[in-house]
């Protein structure tokens, strides 16, 4: 496994910032976002060319990219809607796999309905979508990493009963997971160890933080006391295997300047030590 510093999370916020800080924290690898493609925030849509610049950018450096994160446009309101996301979601697999990106980090929660009757009716609709955009996930060889939610009171896809349920009815090998440890903790507390195991082969990149079992997400935690065990969740990605990607997120609020530059700093050597030692 690499650890990963976001672009746009540190520095002056672009990937050239992103690139100066992983070469002089000696961190491998970049994670690239939609967002930061130019062209993407107006269209929806990822310019190819752009996108092969960036991945091209990272690789002149001497570091590796191989992960994307990507909110994308996102309705299945009614069936026009959901034809336009499908496109959508098409068009920008087919950009990241000639760019050679290979893990889609997307964020597709719907809310979760608000009487009880309908949930079927969305589990159906979940289903579906996800039956589509992995089967155009197999067709441009990359893998999706669906971001965990710990937030089962908000949607139905939360939590270990909601993925293992998507993972059943849609067992493709594309259809994986950003592990978020963050939000499975909030949604599954010490069960996280386990879930960890029985999800392995879908976990195709990390989100490492901390959060208490609750619903908020902030503040923000690194390590605590009553959140995860990081050295514990290490061990157990080693255990399984686990070649991708991990990177830190939702750093503690540091007063005065170059907070994000510190936080990175500041769990990328945790995270270094932990690796060196086990």
């Amino acid at each position: 496994m690499k650890l990963g510093i976001q672009a746009g999370s540190v520095g002056d916020g672009t990937l050239s910032g992103a690139i100066a800080y992983c070469k002089s924290m000696e961190i491998p690898s970049v994670v690239l976002t939609a967002g930061a493609v130019p062209g993407y925030t107006k269209s929806g849509l990822i310019d190819v060319r752009a996108l092969e610049d960036q991945v091209a950018a990272v690789s002149k450096a001497g570091l590796s990219t191989d992960t994307m994160q990507f909110w994308p446009p996102f309705s299945l309101a009614d069936e026009a809607a959901t034809k336009d996301t499908l496109s959508k979601l098409g068009k920008n697999m087919d950009a990241v796999a000639k760019a050679g990106i290979r893990v889609l980090s997307m964020f597709t929660n719907l809310a979760k309905p608000v009487n009880p009757a309908d949930e079927e009716a969305q589990w159906a609709q979940i289903i579906d979508f996800y039956g589509e955009i992995t089967s155009q996930a197999e067709k441009h060889g990359i893998v999706l990493a669906s971001h965990y939610s710990g937030h089962t009171g908000r949607s139905l896809l939360a939590g270990a009963t909601g993925y293992r349920k998507l993972f059943a009815a849609v067992p493709s090998a594309s259809n994986g997971l950003t592990w978020c440890v963050g939000n499975v903790w909030v949604s599954d507390g010490q069960r996280l160890y386990d879930v960890m195991r029985e999800f392995a082969p879908r976990i195709f990149f990390v989100h490492m933080r901390s959060t208490k079992t609750s619903w908020g997400e902030a503040p923000f935690w690194w390590d605590i006391a009553d959140g995860p065990d990081l050295r514990r969740i290490f061990q157990i990605l080693k255990e399984i295997g686990y070649e991708g990607t991990v990177s830190s997120e939702h750093m503690p609020e540091i007063p005065d300047e170059n907070r994000g530059e510190i936080g990175n700093a500041w769990a990328n050597g945790y995270m270094r030590a932990i690796l060196r030692y086990l």
